[in-house]
């Protein structure tokens, strides 16, 4: 795979990215000013750029884990599984996931054989049917140069779904806790994120009477090759198909219920770290860190803000950038995942990425639905 060079040119030093600050969003620059900060007090910095292959060591130990668990719950019963795939499972596949940012930086391999062969080992422990591949190429074109600008930054929520939710707090609050309790049952389910996303959409609109996505947003983000998805989809094909016929319909189960809570609303680390890394809205200290031991389970991505100001430094010498600059990265989050992901719940879903949009009149953007689809509700309101 050979990402976009767009990407980078927000993120990394040189003269590709001196040429491109134009064309970033504010927030990007901030992080490239205090990259040039960084090393005009630390120019002893520029020594720890750079991949570390040994990364790749990382792949065959998770797997191993993760099939192991599989193994163990293959001959049990429906109740065990769930507690696997919801106790350890997703913590597996965060922490695969992690690497999966790593590599989408170049920071395992640089050539592309290689970062292939790693990426098809990721996709072995994660069976994603080649998102890891969309997550790579969005990350690097539309988060990184454009951080904090709803229009391109993909972590932004769609703004229609934020008003329709927001329609329903302020007007029918307890409409909007059932629909966040069910949303959350959903979310337990195997593949329920998948079932959520094709159901909730729909309920909101049909309860607010507008629509709740929203169809003017274009993030214009890279995308890998038709070949490699293909590929990745038959890999991830017979991942399961290797699943199912070593471990059985249990350990196939155990390893997707475990995917799909972490990409579902029960992904307790995984939303909560990503709900701690960007108030959205912050220009002057863009991005957030988490420091402490759950950077030794993740691969160290808790040094977010760092890594957003370096990054091309691999994750093993993170914490070597923040103690030799504790002057430059000092925005800490101030919640665990676990503190931001209850607080997320608890709220109603409540979005930790503002953006100025969210507080303007959307009515044009998120057009009343025509008549029939939301009748009903808007009669009652």
């Amino acid at each position: 795979m050979t990402p976009t060079h767009a990407a980078p040119a927000a993120a990394t030093a040189g003269p590709e990215a001196e040429r491109s600050v134009s064309s970033v969003s504010p927030q990007a620059r901030r992080h490239l000013q205090m990259r040039k900060d960084a090393l005009r007090a630390h120019p002893d910095l520029r020594a720890l750029a750079g991949p570390d292959r040994r990364t790749a060591l990382a792949v065959p130990l998770l797997l191993a884990l993760h099939w192991g668990v599989a193994w163990a719950v293959s001959g049990s019963n429906l109740l065990v599984v769930f507690l696997a795939a919801f106790c350890i499972g997703q913590f597996i596949i965060h922490a695969a996931g992690a690497l999966v940012h790593e590599t989408a930086h170049r920071l395992i391999f640089r050539g592309d054989r290689s970062k292939l062969a790693f990426d098809l080992g990721l996709e072995t422990i994660l069976g994603s049917f080649s998102k890891q591949l969309t997550y790579q190429h969005e990350h690097l074109s539309s988060h990184h140069p454009f951080i904090g600008d709803y229009e391109r930054d993909y972590e932004h929520e769609d703004l229609c779904a934020f008003k329709a939710r927001e329609m329903l707090v302020h007007d029918r609050p307890r409409l909007q806790r059932v629909l966040t309790i069910a949303t959350l049952f959903v979310h337990l389910l195997p593949f329920g994120f998948i079932i959520s996303d094709e159901i909730f959409p729909r309920i909101y609109e049909r309860v607010t009477g507008r629509t709740a996505r929203d169809a003017q947003r274009d993030i214009a983000s890279s995308k890998p090759p038709i070949w490699q998805r293909r590929l990745f989809i038959a890999w991830s094909l017979g991942v399961n198909a290797l699943l199912l016929f070593a471990f059985g319909f249990y350990g196939w189960l155990y390893h997707n219920w475990a995917l799909s809570i972490f990409l579902g609303k029960f992904g307790i680390s995984n939303l909560g770290q990503s709900l701690s890394e960007h108030p959205g809205d912050d220009v002057e200290t863009p991005t957030r860190s988490t420091y402490g031991w759950i950077n030794r389970l993740l691969f160290n991505t808790g040094y977010h803000n760092e890594h957003h100001t370096f990054p091309n430094v691999a994750w093993t010498r993170l914490p070597d950038l923040a103690q030799a600059a504790p002057d430059v990265f000092s925005a800490r989050a101030d919640k665990s995942y676990l503190g931001y992901w209850w607080e997320h719940v608890k709220g109603d879903f409540k979005t930790s990425r503002r953006n100025p949009l969210q507080g303007q009149d959307q009515s044009a953007r998120c057009p009343k639905l025509d008549a029939g689809a939301g009748t009903a509700a808007q009669a009652e309101a």
